[in-house]
């Protein structure tokens, strides 16, 4: 059952990322010129022009984006808070009233609990940086607008690194818990 659920958010976020490229394909044309962190983009003409001219579109889609992010954010919200309090807590409770304690079980448990922690800040702090760019005009200022569809990007990113931490602890819970059974 883990993996139907880990196959339906792997094509959600596959989805949302493929939206989010697509967009900025579609926006920027070619890539801007490298700059150092703090520095705003220098877009070419065309770019800019590109921005401009898309802005109702490339509004349109971030929106998309941003339903389809709470979507996929409440699900994995309810999914992770489902696995802690439905399997990983209450095994390690069991573990403990029968004097069956394992040290590893339970550093799993608190590594879950502070990665799961860390998702809802993360990504919190992501759709305020969404929010900021869909409410930005980008026909007014389309460096400003680009620099924020960076900023947003890298926030983004820092959500599935999240993500992808989680599917590790959850593996490793798999694991730990083979092994007690096989202990058994």
């Amino acid at each position: 059952m883990v993996v139907c659920y880990n196959r339906g958010m792997k094509k959600i976020l596959m989805g949302i990322m493929t939206v989010v490229v697509a967009v900025a394909s579609v926006v920027l044309g070619c890539a801007a010129t490298v700059r150092a962190e703090g520095e705003t983009a220098t877009l070419s003409e065309t770019q800019k022009n590109n921005i401009v001219q898309n802005c109702e579109a490339i509004h349109e889609k971030l929106v998309n984006v941003q339903h389809m992010d709470s979507r996929t954010r409440v699900y994995l919200g309810r999914y992770y808070e489902t696995i802690l309090t439905e399997y990983v807590m209450p095994l390690n409770m069991w573990l403990v009233a029968n004097s069956m304690a394992n040290a590893e079980l339970i550093e799993n448990q608190n590594s879950f609990t502070t990665m799961r922690s860390e998702f809802v800040s993360d990504y919190i702090a992501y759709q305020k940086e969404l929010e900021l760019l869909v409410g930005m005009d980008c026909t007014k200022d389309a460096e400003r607008f680009y620099d924020k569809l960076v900023t947003v990007r890298k926030s983004r990113a820092v959500v599935e690194e999240d993500t992808v931490k989680m599917r590790k602890l959850m593996d490793t819970q798999v694991e730990l818990v083979n092994k007690l059974k096989e202990g058994l």
